[in-house]
């Protein structure tokens, strides 16, 4: 299973936690880690592989030109390296068909393998949306994006390289990235909106790509999701945003899983 990950030096322990947690619920799965950063050293894709010490687990280590994105803009909480898996059909290597790209600060509780076996029915992407109504209308204005196209939420991406290596022109992106980066907002979301709506298949996020945040609007009249459904049905749990479980002042409960991974992590390095 491929799996795609952009990331620098601060969030390697979210990174170790991650893999750890889809080696727990993916029995017999082999996953190779294509990890595209700017910061990262061979040395630290080295030290992480002895710590994860898995022979089901590869990491390659790849680079990207900055120098391409001279302009794009950036924060704190969106650096650079937000935009690399837009240009994943570039820098893969040719093997490569299909990925499946994560944020690192993300845990796998369930098996990845129907999400990684969807059918892209001609789509470039498929994600799940965080957004409803008014806001997907105010950034389809916002964006000039196409009609009915969906904002997904980018942290968890199946990609279709076979296809966007074919079809992509990667200067549609810079030239985007040129018309809106004024108004850009969450860059990668917004530019995969504005670009390739029209290529976007959805799935469930309350299985794919559960917050917080959304598990506090779905529960808000009725509390049908708890942990229990959560732990049963849920696939990928998604700390996104700035509420962290790693942080002083999370507020939230779906930190559970976070530590329950990170315990079992202590255990296994004790007993080394």
């Amino acid at each position: 299973m491929n799996i795609l990950v952009t990331l620098n030096k601060k969030y390697l322990q979210q990174l170790e936690v991650m893999i750890h947690s889809m080696l727990l619920s993916n029995k017999n799965v082999h996953f190779v880690f294509y990890v595209i950063s700017k910061e990262l050293t061979q040395k630290d894709v080295d030290d992480l592989k002895k710590r994860i010490n898995n022979e089901l687990v590869s990491l390659e280590l790849l680079y990207f030109d900055d120098s391409l994105l001279v302009g794009a803009p950036t924060s704190s909480r969106y650096p650079l390296e937000i935009y690399y898996r837009l240009f994943a059909a570039k820098v893969l290597p040719k093997t490569v068909e299909k990925i499946l790209y994560l944020d690192p600060d993300i845990v796998i509780i369930n098996s990845l393998e129907e999400l990684y076996n969807t059918d892209f029915e001609g789509a470039y992407f498929i994600g799940a949306t965080h957004v409803r109504g008014l806001l997907r209308r105010f950034n389809k204005l916002r964006m000039n994006a196409k009609k009915d196209a969906p904002y997904i939420n980018t942290g968890v991406m199946m990609l279709n390289i076979k296809l966007l290596r074919q079809e992509q022109n990667v200067q549609d992106v810079y030239d985007y990235i040129t018309k809106y980066k004024f108004f850009l907002t969450l860059p990668d979301q917004d530019i995969i909106f504005g670009l390739y709506g029209d290529k976007v298949k959805l799935v469930d996020y309350m299985i794919y790509n559960l917050s917080d945040r959304i598990l506090s609007r779905e529960n808000f009249i009725t509390k049908k999701y708890d942990l229990d459904w959560v732990r049963e049905n849920t696939v990928v749990i998604h700390y996104c945003g700035r509420n962290k479980p790693w942080k002083p002042k999370y507020r939230g409960v779906l930190d559970v899983f976070y530590k329950e991974i990170e315990a079992k992590i202590n255990v296994f390095e004790i007993s080394r």
